[in-house]
């Protein structure tokens, strides 16, 4: 490594790196005869650090980005390439536009890497600054679109909420009208069967909602079916019954969620969970042990 890079006048250090330039050892050693060599040769270029390779004392830069009156030629820095270990990588978009493995051309040999610099290196030909410029263009109309599209939902989504809750109170008689003399059969139809199915799932839920909260406190029973056994627990009372003794409001219950498919909820009676447990709703829990 080499300080003598670092001094030449066409080297300087980016922003980031500024702030601890005391900390420079120097120029990580493989790429030092590279950017010392193109630096003396090209001295319009102007070679930026950018980034840096830690090491004991402080540390040691490696990688440079290149650029002739503000525009940019290419980066030179490392890479690690398999069973060769870290070698030097010369990329631009000329470079990676004709390589498969890799975007950038990586050797070990700081010669053939000059080579590349001085031969891929320089400014934008006519051709290549209007596909540049077409990708920059690209990016800006369909960033410009998507970001219109979200903003034109945010406020849609304002807009809808606010129509929906006036439908909701004052507007919703007038929605009823419009249903029942001006709305396709096929739209009366599905609005009326709409509203019969919120009115079922309002009920389901407050059946799953007093389930959820009397379970929560103790306040269900809690029936395990076992070889022919009944386990009633409430509370920290448990009770074993038969089918004789099983009190009859728990077997009335249990009836009726029999004939349900597991995971259902029953209006005031309780939830199936398998065919062997079941969670009852008990208004009366001083009677449930007592038989019939």
């Amino acid at each position: 490594m080499s300080m003598n890079t670092l001094k030449l006048s066409n080297v300087t250090f980016c922003a980031e790196l500024e702030k601890h330039r005391s900390k420079v050892a120097g120029v990580y050693g493989l790429i030092d005869p590279v950017i010392s060599r193109l630096a003396t040769l090209n001295p319009l270029w102007m070679f930026e650090a950018q980034s840096r390779y830690n090491v004991q004392d402080g540390f040691l830069v490696s990688d440079f980005v290149v650029k002739l009156d503000g525009e940019y030629l290419g980066n030179i820095g490392t890479s690690y390439m398999g069973q060769k270990g870290t070698v030097i990588a010369i990329s631009n978009d000329r470079i990676g536009k004709n390589r498969q493995r890799s975007s950038s051309y990586r050797t070990s040999d700081a010669d053939k890497a000059v080579l590349m610099a001085k031969k891929m290196f320089g400014k934008m030909n006519p051709a290549e600054r209007l596909q540049k410029a077409k990708e920059a263009a690209e990016r800006v109309v369909s960033r410009a679109s998507w970001a219109k599209e979200r903003e034109r939902t945010q406020y849609q989504s304002i807009l809808k909420n606010e129509m929906l809750a006036w439908v909701e109170n004052k507007g919703y008689q007038l929605f009823r009208e419009f249903i029942d003399k001006e709305a396709l059969l096929s739209t009366k139809k599905q609005v009326l069967q709409a509203e019969e199915k919120i009115q079922v799932l309002d009920t389901e839920m407050k059946t799953i909602e007093r389930v959820q909260e009397d379970f929560g406190i103790n306040k269900t029973a809690l029936v395990v079916k076992d070889a022919g056994k009944y386990l009633v627990r409430i509370g920290d009372n448990v009770e074993l019954y038969d089918d004789n003794s099983l009190p009859l409001d728990v077997r009335m219950k249990m009836g009726m969620l029999k004939l349900v498919q597991d995971e259902e909820y029953l209006t005031d009676v309780g939830c199936r969970v398998t065919s062997e447990i079941f969670v009852l709703l008990v208004d009366d829990l001083t009677n449930v042990s007592e038989g019939e």
